[in-house]
C-alpha cells in the first residue's frame, strides 16, 4: 500500500474560527541574530551590540523582530500555508514583549477569514492571526497574515504526483519608469558626523531617503533564510514542484524580503533605535527570484514625541524595488522609537 504523506490544508479545508497549536517550538539564540543580520544587512545595534543594548530599557540584546516575524510564519507554515500560491501581506503586527536569546517560541494560529479569489478560480484567500508565546506562556508577538491558497484540484503538488504536463509560468511584471529622479536628490547634511546615525531630531516628515545599499538575492539566501525559520513551504526550495506552480520556479520567501527592506534601510533609520514598535501594514506586490537585485527607498510619514523625554516615534514607509528600481516589490509601514541625541546609548560607549 502506498500512503500519502501530509499534504497540508487546501483552501476548502480551512474553517474560520479554528485554532492550531503548532509543533515543534523553537529556542532562539544570539547567533540567530548574527546570521539574520548578516543575510539582510541589518546592523541595528540593539540586536548585535551588547554594550549598546545594555544601556537601553531592554537591558541587553533582544531578538531581531524581523527574524521573529519570519520564525513565527515559518513555524506555522506546515499547518497553514504549505499549499500557498503567494504571500499577500500582513494587516498588522504586535510586538507585545521582547524576546531574549535563550527564550523558546511556540506558535498558535487562528483562521479569521477566508474567501474565494475573484480573479483566480482555483484559489482562495485565507487570513490567520498567528500568536507566539515564550516558555512562560506569555504572549510575545501577534501578526495577522493573508495568503492566496490553492484548492485541492489546482494544487501543484497533486499535479506533480499525477505527472501532468507542466503548467504555465507566471509572467514577470513589465518594467515601468523609475520612482526616483536622480537629478532631484539632495545629499543630506546632518549636524553631526554621519557615522553616528540619525537621531530623532534628524528626521523630517515628508523626507524621502534613497538608501545606499542594494542587495542581489541568491538561491542560497532563500534556502538558508527559509530553513533557519523552519518554513516548510515548498514554493521556496522545490524546483520540480514549482514547475507546476504559477510562478514556475522557486520564489524568495516573504519574511526574508521584509528583513531585507529593514536591513537595507537600517543605516539611515535605526542606528539610534530604542525599540521597534512593529509593522502597521505590509503589502507584497511582485515576487522575487534568484538573481533579482533589491533597493530600498523610505519616506518619513510622521515624527512624534512620546511620554518618555529620551526618545520619540517615527513612522516610515519603506518601498523595495527590483529591476533597476523599476518594479516595486514590497511596501512596509512601521513605527520605530528613536533616541534623541542627548540620550543615545552611544554616549556611554563613545565618549
Amino acid at each position: 500500500m502506498i500512503s500519502a504523506g501530509y499534504f497540508g490544508l487546501f483552501f476548502e479545508d480551512f474553517v474560520v474560527g479554528s485554532v492550531v497549536r503548532h509543533r515543534p517550538c523553537r529556542s532562539v539564540d544570539f547567533y540567530d541574530n548574527v546570521l539574520w543580520s548578516s543575510l539582510t544587512l541589518d546592523y541595528t545595534p540593539l540586536y548585535l551590540d551588547r554594550e549598546y543594548a545594555s544601556h537601553t530599557d531592554f537591558g541587553g540584546i533582544i531578538i531581531n523582530p524581523r527574524f521573529l516575524h519570519s520564525l513565527v510564519i515559518g513555524i506555522a507554515t506546515r499547518d497553514t500555508s504549505i499549499n500557498t500560491m503567494a504571500f499577500l501581506g500582513i494587516d498588522y503586527e504586535r510586538l507585545v514583549r521582547p524576546v531574549y536569546p535563550g527564550d523558546t517560541i511556540c506558535v498558535e494560529s487562528e483562521v479569521v477569514n477566508k474567501r474565494e479569489s475573484r480573479s483566480r478560480p482555483g484559489m482562495g484567500i485565507v487570513t490567520w492571526v498567528h500568536r507566539a508565546y515564550n516558555q512562560r506562556g506569555e504572549l510575545v508577538y501577534e501578526v495577522r497574515r493573508s495568503n492566496l491558497i490553492y484548492k485541492r484540484g489546482e494544487s501543484p503538488w497533486v499535479k506533480f504526483l499525477r505527472g501532468e504536463p507542466v503548467g504555465r509560468v507566471e509572467a514577470r511584471p513589465t518594467a515601468a519608469s523609475r520612482p526616483i529622479d536622480y537629478s532631484s536628490i539632495q545629499f543630506t547634511q546632518l549636524s553631526h558626523e554621519p557615522w553616528l546615525g540619525r537621531f530623532l531630531e534628524d528626521f523630517r516628515p515628508g523626507e524621502v531617503i534613497v538608501h545606499r545599499l542594494g542587495r542581489t538575492v541568491y538561491e542560497f539566501d532563500n534556502v538558508l533564510s527559509t530553513v533557519l525559520s523552519m518554513n516548510t513551504a515548498t514554493l521556496h526550495f522545490d524546483e520540480e514542484y514549482m514547475a507546476y506552480h504559477d510562478y514556475g520556479r522557486p520564489v524568495v520567501q516573504g519574511p526574508f524580503i521584509v528583513g531585507l527592506a529593514c536591513g537595507l534601510s537600517s543605516m539611515d533609520l535605526t542606528m539610534n533605535i530604542a525599540a521597534d514598535l512593529g509593522i502597521t501594514e505590509l503589502r507584497l506586490k511582485s515576487p522575487v527570484f534568484h538573481g533579482d537585485t533589491l533597493h530600498a527607498v523610505s519616506e518619513v510619514l510622521s515624527v512624534e514625541g512620546s511620554s518618555d523625554p529620551r526618545f520619540g516615534v517615527i513612522t516610515v514607509r519603506t518601498r523595495l524595488y527590483k529591476d533597476l528600481m523599476r518594479v516595486e516589490v514590497a511596501e512596509i509601514t512601521r513605527k520605530i522609537t528613536i533616541y534623541k541625541k542627548e540620550h543615545t546609548p552611544w554616549r556611554f560607549i563613545r565618549r
